[in-house]
C-alpha cells in the first residue's frame, strides 16, 4: 500500500471550451469527419460509376468555397494547437487547477491562490452564501472554506472562518461540480483528523 508521501495528489482543474486540449479535441473531430466525408463520397461515386467530381465540387465548393478554405486551413489550426498543447503539457499550468489535495496541505486555486498546511488547518467545509449577481438576482453561491479556527472558537461570520473559493466545477464549462463525497476522501488520505462537513446555506 502506497504511503501518504508517495500517493497521488487530489487535484481538481479548470474545463472547458476555452482550453487549449478542448479545442485541439473538437478540431480533430471535425477534420475527421471531413475526411470521412470525403472518402464516403468517392467511394460511392466509385462503385455506381458516376461522377466523383461533381459531388466533391457540390460539397467543398459550396458558399463560395468556404468549406474547402476550412478545410485547407483546419490542419494548420491543428498543428498549432498540438505544439500549444505539448509546451503547456511541459509547462507548470498552475492557472487551470481549482484545488489540490497533497501531503502538504491544501492548495486554493483562482485569482488569488494560497496553501494552507494540514498543521494550520482545523476543517474543511462547504457552505453556501447568499448572493446578488449583477442582474440583481439571488442565488446560493457554493463555497469551499479552508477553516483556521477551532468549533468553538468560530465567529458568526463564515467569511471570517478561513480562506475560500468558489466550489471547484461549479462556474467552469463543461465541466462537472466537484463530488462532495471525493473532497471528503481527499483529506480523509492526507488528514483523517481534520473533519470535512456540509453546512449548508450561511446567512451571513
Amino acid at each position: 500500500m502506497p504511503s501518504v508521501q508517495a500517493a497521488e495528489p487530489f487535484v481538481v482543474k479548470r474545463h472547458g471550451l476555452g482550453t487549449t486540449r478542448t479545442a485541439l479535441a473538437l478540431g480533430t473531430a471535425v477534420f475527421g469527419l471531413m475526411v470521412a466525408l470525403t472518402l464516403a463520397i468517392v467511394i460511392v461515386q466509385a462503385i455506381r460509376g458516376a461522377s466523383i467530381r461533381e459531388p466533391l465540387e457540390a460539397v467543398w465548393l459550396s458558399w463560395g468555397g468556404t468549406p474547402l478554405i476550412f478545410a485547407v486551413g483546419l490542419p494548420i489550426l491543428l498543428l498549432v494547437g498540438a505544439i500549444t498543447a505539448y509546451e503547456e503539457r511541459r509547462e507548470e499550468d498552475t492557472e487551470d487547477v481549482l484545488l489540490t489535495v497533497d501531503a502538504t496541505g491544501i492548495h486554493l486555486g483562482g485569482e488569488q491562490p494560497r496553501t494552507i498546511p494540514w498543521g494550520e488547518i482545523r476543517g474543511v467545509c462547504r457552505v453556501e452564501r447568499h448572493e446578488v449577481n449583477d442582474e440583481g438576482e439571488e442565488t446560493w453561491e457554493p463555497r469551499l472554506v479552508v477553516m483556521l479556527l477551532d468549533e468553538a472558537a468560530l465567529p458568526r461570520s463564515s467569511k471570517a472562518w478561513g480562506p475560500s473559493c468558489p466550489w471547484p466545477g461549479t462556474h467552469e464549462i463543461l465541466s462537472r461540480s466537484l463530488p462532495y463525497d471525493d473532497l471528503a476522501a481527499a483529506v480523509a488520505r492526507y488528514a483523517p483528523h481534520i473533519p470535512v462537513t456540509d453546512r449548508g446555506r450561511v446567512t451571513d
